[in-house]
């Protein structure tokens, strides 16, 4: 069977993550979108972010690597959940979450409408009756209680 890949972030600030609501899904989810064939996870998330949110963001990983790179193999940073999904795709989709943080602090969202309807700041305690996946809501709790702070 064939798969397709997407990467997605979470970015945690006053401990409350963003989310952006998915026309697609008509659900609230991480933002990232698909994997392009020239892509890496990480190159494809930092694109998505800046098309879908207008945000230049980078990546955190999830544990330092543990081979520093020569000619012939480039570390990229690892995600800190990797899943299988099925619902709402036409083939089952290989996912890579990511932590991510904005590059300037000042930066302001713009959404790309075409894509989301809307990006919110929320609490662990609006996770539970937020209209999502059981997957982002576990994934967007576990983000805001790991989230690497000058970790690596």
């Amino acid at each position: 069977m064939a798969y397709k890949y997407f990467a997605a972030g979470y970015l945690i600030k006053d401990n409350k993550v963003l989310l952006v609501h998915h026309k697609k899904f008509d659900k609230w989810t991480p933002p990232g979108g698909h994997i392009e064939e020239d892509e890496t996870p990480d190159q494809a998330l930092i694109r998505e972010w800046k098309e879908e949110l207008n945000l230049d963001i980078s990546i955190l990983p999830a544990h330092e690597s543990a081979f520093s790179g020569d000619a012939n193999a480039t570390p990229i940073p690892m995600p800190f959940h990797i899943d299988l999904e099925r619902e709402g795709f036409d083939v089952p989709h290989i996912g890579y979450f990511f932590y991510v943080k904005l590059l300037d602090e000042n930066q302001i969202i713009n959404i790309k409408e075409s894509e989301i309807h809307n990006a919110k700041w929320f609490s662990k305690e609006d996770l539970a009756t937020l209209p999502t996946f059981d997957q982002v809501r576990a994934l967007a709790k576990y983000a805001i209680n790991n989230f690497p702070v000058n970790k690596f």
